[in-house]
């Protein structure tokens, strides 16, 4: 089993290693209306849209205008990765009421009889551990850039 995810690994990393950063054509997969980030040569960087890769440019709606920019100055390029602040969000609310419940229910198992309130523990810690796992979820980081191109 070992050798057979080993082998698999290695065959990810040999399919990643077949597409070279360095390679132009790699801006031709990426789709109309997508969102870059563009360095260039003088170490200016430039957020935008892709609106069409050519062999020789590459055009993008900025911010103010639409630019179009030349291979040669462009030393890298990174597309916008999805963010997933809603899947965090949810993530964090289930594990925090989940965590909650079972420090409420550890607090009400260890309360003796006659209390007024038995399950006092699980009904107030299961909505603030519901609170705080939302806050943290919502808090997390998410998306970030990923390299399409990098210049030799």
């Amino acid at each position: 089993m070992p050798a057979l995810l080993a082998a698999a690994l290695a065959a990810t990393v040999a399919a990643q290693q077949a597409k070279p950063i360095a390679n132009w054509a790699n801006l031709n997969q990426l789709v109309p209306g997508s969102e870059i980030r563009v360095t260039l040569a003088t170490g200016r960087t430039q957020l935008g849209f892709v609106q069409r890769v050519t062999p020789e440019s590459l055009a993008i709606n900025a911010a103010a205008s639409q630019e179009t920019l030349s291979r040669q100055d462009i030393r890298r390029v990174e597309l916008k990765k999805p963010g997933h602040r809603g899947r965090n969000t949810l993530i964090g609310l289930a594990i925090g009421t989940g965590a909650g419940l079972a420090v409420g229910a550890g607090v009400d198992a260890k309360s003796g009889p006659g209390i007024m309130f038995p399950d006092a523990g699980k009904a107030v810690l299961s909505p603030l551990g519901a609170l705080v796992g939302t806050v943290i979820g919502v808090a997390l980081p998410t998306g970030g850039w990923r390299d399409v191109y990098r210049a030799p």
